[in-house]
């Protein structure tokens, strides 16, 4: 859809080339950017894989410098310059206020200081594969910072890779992710529609030289609330007098010695932060050197009290979900129009809040300005992402322009984007890496039951032990729980006794109970359920003829809604048989339990076709020796 007003966001000579301000540390955001791909390392197809998704909660700290490769810095790393195509591993864990323990990711400021020619940095965990990406893209002789997310690698470390010429690399954190969310419920992220909540569209709000000023992130216009503990804000500055720094600080604080974004004069360059919520709802914004033009947007919060809804943080392993150039999942953007993206795929659940990303903009000629918001908003929000200037190079060699999002989905699994302004802008392709999701943590523990043996002889006296092990959402494990067993046969009277039915976990969090034969052949399912908060896992065991029968079973293949069926040789009348699917295309079977074989010894089980047009696979179990046939295909067809 087209926007006929000019949306008037600041835009200015070039993003991204900013100066860091001297002697001042660049202070992290608690968001990944993953950033454009230069042209010598593109790939046609990039492929990543993911890490096993662990929710975590955020956790800032102090903002430290944990790493400057500058010689003489007197910080970790000092002297050790990275040269083309050189790695430099940096510790993290245990450094800059960030545990030895429990971390799974860290957020980082990234700064380039200055390389000897066009190139990028890459950040990855040690001991991993690199990603075919970048982090932070530049040019020689400018310094240009930017942030990532990081899963935390081999050692504690995370590793640095420069591309091209020899750089000087310096690295702040700001705060960590968890590798369990908070059972408190702080910690959790909530994405509201982007704020302005400093600043003019014409030009922004002016600071002058080594002022602050408080900004009001709470409150009903933004739907924060005052007992965020952070705020996630994009920062924008425009048309500064000369080169300064911008420090975002919490109201009511001491303001740290270090930067959130660096910037020239003259241009307009924009960052994004997560920033500790003051005294009175307030963030401070100060300005070094110079005046400024300077806008605010609010885009999410995290939260810092008990029991409040929110997100946790599930750290994939870096993947590009979008690339307009070669039409991989988008097309480029016509000025002053809006185009859905959307941002799942087979690691990114659709039901996700938010999805964590790297947006890089690649620019035709007009200069203009990019604003992410959910597709719920029926207007676009008087905000914006990511700034440009015009270039006459073609897409393939032209400079990307990233910035870190936190692109709210509110659980559509799309965003939308709006490219502006509305008089003069200019077609854009577009590049959206993700590097994780936001999503609601698990509200009940988890119950894993374990028989035995699985296989018990029905005559009696077969013994099996029966264990539930519980775990809280967050993974840990949850002692003194009290645990109720049941048991269900199928056919009726093939249960045995259990020991007891109920019993207490102990300090693993295992509760166990034991089991003894009936003398009727069949199955018995043991359901466990906690009383914590109602979660429950079952088991089966199987009674089988004393002395173990040498029977064989054989399924069909059929095509789709039909009767399986299932022929255990040599016949045997009466042996229960339990029909399973055994991939996740398949559609249900009539009877959940067990049926059993007639004269012939054939056993049937109605079955509806799942509304999916490919293969389900399914195997049949009979009772009397146990044994479980190879598996049989079933083609099925769309019912609508």
């Amino acid at each position: 859809m087209q926007h006929s007003t000019n949306d008037g966001h600041s835009v200015g000579t070039l993003l991204r080339r900013s100066l860091l301000g001297a002697g001042a540390a660049t202070l992290a955001i608690a968001s990944l950017l993953l950033g454009f791909l230069t042209p010598g390392a593109q790939a046609s197809t990039l492929v990543h894989h993911a890490s096993a998704a662990t929710a975590g909660s955020y956790v800032p700290v102090t903002p430290a410098r944990i790493a400057d490769t500058r010689s003489g810095s007197g910080m970790p790393n000092a002297g050790q310059t990275l040269t083309a195509g050189g790695t430099l591993d940096v510790q993290v864990t245990g450094a800059g206020g960030i545990p030895t323990t429990g971390v799974c990711a860290v957020v980082l400021n990234v700064t380039d200081a200055g390389s000897t020619a066009s190139g990028f940095l890459t950040v990855f965990p040690t001991g991993a594969t690199q990603p075919l990406a970048s982090n932070l893209n530049f040019v020689p002789n400018q310094i240009v910072a930017d942030q990532a997310t990081v899963p935390v690698g081999a050692g504690g470390k995370v590793s640095i890779f420069n591309h091209a010429g020899s750089t000087n690399v310096v690295v702040d954190v700001d705060g960590y992710y968890t590798c369990n969310a908070s059972p408190a419920s702080t910690g959790l992220y909530d994405g509201v529609s982007p704020t302005r909540v400093l600043g003019t569209l014409a030009s922004g709000a002016a600071i002058a030289t080594n002022t602050s000023v408080a900004v009001t992130v709470t409150g009903t216009a933004t739907g924060v609330p005052a007992t965020a503990s952070a705020v996630v804000v994009n920062l924008t500055a425009a048309g500064g007098t000369s080169a300064s720094f911008l420090t975002a600080y919490a109201a009511g604080s001491t303001r740290p010695l270090g930067s959130n974004l660096n910037f020239p004069a003259g241009e307009t360059v924009a960052n994004r932060a997560t920033v500790a919520v003051g005294t009175g709802g307030q963030i401070e914004v100060y300005n070094h050197t110079g005046t400024v033009n300077v806008d605010v947007d609010v885009d999410g919060y995290f939260t810092g009290t008990a029991g409040a809804p929110g997100s946790a943080f599930f750290p994939v392993t870096p993947v590009r979900l979008t690339d307009t150039r070669s039409s991989m999942n988008g097309t480029p953007m016509t000025p002053n129009s809006t185009e859905k993206f959307a941002l799942t795929n087979s690691v990114i659940p659709a039901a996700a809040a938010a999805v964590q990303t790297n947006i890089t903009v690649v620019p035709g000629t007009a200069a203009g300005f990019l604003t992410v918001y959910p597709i719920s908003d029926s207007t676009v929000p008087v905000a914006s992402d990511v700034n440009w200037v015009g270039t006459t190079l073609p897409p393939a060699t032209a400079e990307g322009i990233p910035n870190v999002t936190i692109a709210d989905t509110a659980g559509t699994g799309s965003i939308e984007m709006y490219n502006g302004p509305a008089v003069g802008g200019g077609t854009v392709n577009i590049v959206i890496d993700a590097s994780g999701y936001f999503a609601t943590p698990a509200s009940t523990n988890t119950v894993a039951v374990t028989a035995s043996p699985t296989s018990v002889q029905a005559n009696g006296a077969g013994a099996a032990s029966v264990s539930a092990t519980v775990k809280s959402p967050t993974g840990t494990v949850v002692t003194g729980d009290t645990v109720t067993f049941v048991a269900s046969a199928s056919p009726g009277g093939s249960c045995g006794t259990l020991s007891s039915t109920n019993a207490p976990t102990n300090a693993s969090g295992t509760a166990t109970v034991s089991y003894l034969s009936s003398a009727t052949v069949g199955f018995c399912t043991i359901t466990a359920t906690e009383s914590g908060t109602g979660g429950s896992g079952s088991a089966m065991i199987t009674q089988t003829l004393a002395p173990p029968a040498t029977n064989t079973i054989a399924v069909s293949s059929f095509a789709g809604s039909g009767t399986a069926t299932a022929t255990v040789t040599p016949n045997v009348a009466g042996d229960p048989v339990i029909f399973t699917p055994t991939s996740s295309a398949c559609g249900t079977f009539a009877n959940s339990g067990a049926v059993a074989t007639n004269a012939s010894g054939v056993a049937t089980d109605p079955y509806t076709a799942a509304n999916t047009a490919t293969s389900c696979t399914y195997t049949a179990t009979e009772a009397n020796g146990g044994h479980t046939s190879t598996p049989g295909t079933i083609t099925q067809t769309a019912t609508t």
